[in-house]
């Protein structure tokens, strides 16, 4: 396929101004490569392997919502063409320490329980058999990760029950200190944080790969990612992480991280928040409890883009392009950490993380494929990329 210029009329803008007879901005992709990218996607595993979703359903379900995924997400999901979801289990720190546990644990039986309303297109799986019962099934398969191990407190004996809950995943910290590790700092700051792994965190490595889940670092600070590659026997992943030498934040990758994630046999998980790319707060699209176009009118693709938005996807491909050419084709996946919706869910008071998401929901996956196809990846990268990557990992370390 030939490479094409991201310019002039795109595709989006023509399909927008035929259907609505407005004038509207787009990211400019030829029709070609979003029809192609729509393909990819429906004959490939596509997977996202960082998404809050376990915090959001909670959270709303405490409101008197019902049915939160099948009515929020299922729809972008299919867009995306959508086959392995992981929801982080993540504790604000205004939970910590006391009701720490309580609230992971909540988060396990809310999500579980919103899920059986679509028990037919979604569902948590906990061992590869599950896995390919589910795709086979054409079935959405959640698998459960904590985003640090706060919940446990400084007894690392609860990771067994966490894993007897069905969770398969785990990072030591979140961008924080706890009993096991000491995290970066938060994508919107710009400091090196020192500390690395505790002796109790040195354990939890060994527990996790005892037990057959699979080591997060995304969020980990220097110190402790070297003293993980010290001490991990398995592979393991950085599943929401971009690249350093695109964007210097301490919650991307440096070559030297990226280069020992694939060398271990890990994947790396593309993600989409603005500050972390280098797009800036500005190009994260709406504000906090504003429906995007896309939301707003189903039937027009992709809605309107701005500049804004149309540049953060670009730099978004520049991450992805980076991260292959230092890791490989097979070592890079996406790990989106979409967090606007866990935004709106919760009282502005509480929020400590990052509402800046890049796209505006799954749906635009497609769009991002499209791009990369445009600016000349080939398609067996792309296709490794929105997914064969992490579901071969999935399956190696669900056992």
């Amino acid at each position: 396929m030939n490479r094409l210029t991201l310019q002039g009329a795109s595709f989006f803008q023509r399909r927008c101004e035929s259907r609505t007879g407005t004038k509207t901005g787009a990211v400019h992709v030829e029709e070609v490569f979003l029809d192609r990218a729509r393909q990819i996607h429906k004959e490939n595993p596509v997977a996202d392997a960082h998404f809050d979703l376990a915090a959001e359903v909670y959270e709303r379900r405490l409101a008197g919502e019902r049915n939160v995924v099948e009515r929020r997400y299922l729809p972008h999901f299919r867009e995306a063409s959508l086959n392995v979801l992981v929801s982080s289990v993540y504790v604000s720190g205004r939970d910590l320490p006391e009701l720490g546990l309580r609230k992971a644990l909540g988060q396990i039986t809310a999500l579980r329980e919103d899920l059986e309303a679509a028990s037919d297109q979604i569902c948590v799986v906990t061992r590869k058999e599950e896995l390919d019962k589910a795709l086979w099934a054409k079935k959405i398969a959640v698998i459960l990760s904590l985003e640090g191990l706060d919940p446990l407190g400084s007894d690392l004996m609860l990771l067994r029950t966490f894993y007897d809950l069905g969770v398969r995943g785990a990072s030591l910290t979140w961008s924080r200190r706890n009993a096991f590790a000491t995290g970066c700092c938060k994508a919107g700051e710009y400091r090196e944080i020192p500390g690395g792994l505790t002796e109790l965190g040195r354990e939890a490595v060994s527990e996790l790969e005892a037990l057959g889940m699979y080591l997060d670092v995304s969020h980990l600070n220097n110190e402790g990612f070297a003293e993980v590659c010290a001490c991990a026997k398995k592979p393991f992943t950085a599943s929401h992480s971009n690249a350093w030498s695109v964007h210097k934040s301490y919650r991307n990758l440096k070559d030297d991280q990226i280069e020992a994630i694939a060398a271990r046999g890990g994947v790396i998980g593309l993600n989409a928040c603005a500050l972390l790319t280098g797009a800036g707060p500005e190009a994260a699209g709406h504000k906090a409890g504003e429906l995007s176009p896309a939301l707003q009118s189903p039937g027009v693709p992709g809605g309107a883009l701005g500049s804004a938005r149309e540049a953060a996807m670009t730099q978004l491909c520049r991450h992805a392009e980076y991260l292959v050419s230092k890791a490989g084709d097979a070592h890079v996946g996406c790990g989106f950490d979409l967090c606007r919706g866990l935004s709106e869910a919760t009282p502005r008071i509480y929020f400590e993380t990052e509402d800046d998401d890049i796209l505006a929901h799954h749906g635009e996956m497609v769009k991002l494929t499209a791009m990369l196809l445009a600016r000349g990846m080939r398609e067996d990268t792309v296709i490794g990329l929105i997914g064969e990557n992490f579901l071969r990992f999935f399956r190696e370390r669900l056992g």
